[in-house]
């Protein structure tokens, strides 16, 4: 890999060649987007998860100088109490719309995402309250999501 360059994974059923970010479930962490991360375990385990026969985790490759040329729009997220708000948005609020972002780069809770959003909504307890009790057991990965079809003019698929 050159330095000039960051691969990323997507797990799925099927191998990808022309990635679609408007496909699947607007209600995942960071809405409707193409879900890739720079950890081939991750998504080595989504492909097995959600494939009953076939999992495959398609390979490709950005480059840096790509991402600075363009007039990109681009969210990145610490485990705060703005993204755990901006999760909760995108997950239960059937209402919400997500800004319009090109790329939106943050983390993924893997435990106590999903219990900390019940338990906000029905003790009241606010996004800075919760943030800190999402846990990160198995992957401390980050996701790096593509929005639009501009930005997923960046990936190149790789073998």
């Amino acid at each position: 890999m050159k330095a000039s360059q960051l691969y990323l994974y997507h797990g799925s059923d099927v191998v990808i060649d022309s990635p679609k970010w408007n496909l699947g479930s607007s209600h995942r962490d960071f809405g409707q987007c193409f879900y890739t991360t720079h950890s081939r375990e991750m998504a080595t385990d989504w492909a097995i998860k959600h494939s009953a026969l076939y999992p495959v985790v398609n390979c490709f490759v950005v480059n840096f100088k790509d991402i600075g040329s363009g007039n990109l729009k681009i969210k990145r997220f610490k485990a705060d109490a703005e993204w755990a708000e901006f999760v909760y948005n995108n997950r239960y609020n059937r209402n919400y719309h997500r800004p319009d972002y090109d790329i939106i780069i943050g983390p993924l809770a893997d435990k106590g995402l999903s219990e900390q959003m019940v338990k906000a909504q029905r003790e009241g307890k606010s996004f800075k309250e919760i943030a800190p009790q999402i846990h990160y057991d198995r992957y401390h990965e980050i996701q790096v999501c593509f929005c639009t079809d501009f930005a997923l003019t960046l990936l190149k698929r790789v073998g």
